[in-house]
């Protein structure tokens, strides 16, 4: 098993995958097709939970994310969480702009749904790359 990097485009997110439990996703979530496009993070997350990861760190930084995207989110939040074998050590940090009032609710209704507080940390801004 090895850590992945999936390059971000002007419709989809950066992700990234450590097996040392740092993981990212950066950017804006877009998709044509949500679920092909989070397949192989689903599918890494199920190989992942089999080496009982002890720690994770997960930082979300989206500047936009459409609806189809927000349910594959809550899917993937809930398998990091049931990948996690100490909850203690799960972080998960939801990154958004000073201004953006919706970006916050988003992460306010996917930690509700998750049953895990989150991190909120307030940027004067997540720049998009591309």
């Amino acid at each position: 098993m090895e850590n992945i990097f999936i390059k971000g485009t002007k419709r989809t997110p950066e992700i990234s995958l450590k097996l040392n439990g740092f993981m990212s996703i950066n950017g804006i979530s877009i998709p044509e097709d949500a679920t092909e496009f989070y397949r192989a993070t689903m599918e890494w997350l199920d190989k992942y939970e089999k080496l009982d990861p002890e720690n994770i760190n997960l930082r979300i930084n989206f500047v936009y994310i459409n609806t189809t995207s927000t349910s594959m989110m809550l899917r993937i939040l809930k398998k990091v969480f049931a990948v996690c074998s100490n909850k203690d050590n799960l972080k998960i940090v939801w990154t958004y702009e000073t201004d953006d009032s919706d970006m916050f609710e988003q992460g306010k209704v996917l930690e509700k749904l998750v049953g895990h507080s989150f991190e909120f940390e307030q940027v004067d801004s997540l720049e998009d790359e591309d």
